[in-house]
């Protein structure tokens, strides 16, 4: 399996009626995104962080590369995680959870970020230089 099916099971859940649905098609959102961005480290040569620090060291690595694309990557996660731990840990009302709009956006911004991610990944001398530019 791919890390990018959980983005399909993202706009299934936008499909729901119900704050539970939009909850987690918003922590499905980040987890689809967060395995690829993952899994291409990995294919890159990158050694896999460990498990208790992965999404931390994941995100980072494309926030504080110097590359502009692994960048926006970077951010995309960092606002994905943050939403994905309201969605997950905070179950006090939150307006942002009261209809399937917020979950559309951040369906929109992980899906959108992965295309960023393939299309470094489909081209060898973009993909090398997005490599290049990560920190050590």
């Amino acid at each position: 399996m791919q890390g990018r099916a959980f983005l399909d099971l993202s706009r299934e859940l936008l499909l729901g009626k119900t704050e539970a649905h939009w909850r987690a098609a918003v922590i499905h959102a980040y987890y689809g995104l967060f395995l690829e961005c993952r899994d291409a480290q990995t294919r890159w040569g990158l050694p896999t962080p460990p498990r208790h620090s992965v999404h931390a060291q994941v995100r980072l690595r494309f926030a504080y590369a110097t590359d502009a694309q692994l960048k926006k990557i970077g951010d995309a996660l960092d606002r994905l995680i943050r939403h994905r731990n309201r969605a997950s840990y905070d179950l006090a009302t939150i307006a942002a959870f009261g209809s399937s709009s917020f979950a559309q956006q951040m369906e929109k911004l992980a899906s959108d970020a992965l295309s960023w991610l393939d299309q470094i990944d489909n081209d060898p001398l973009r993909r090398a230089a997005a490599i290049a530019s990560l920190p050590p």
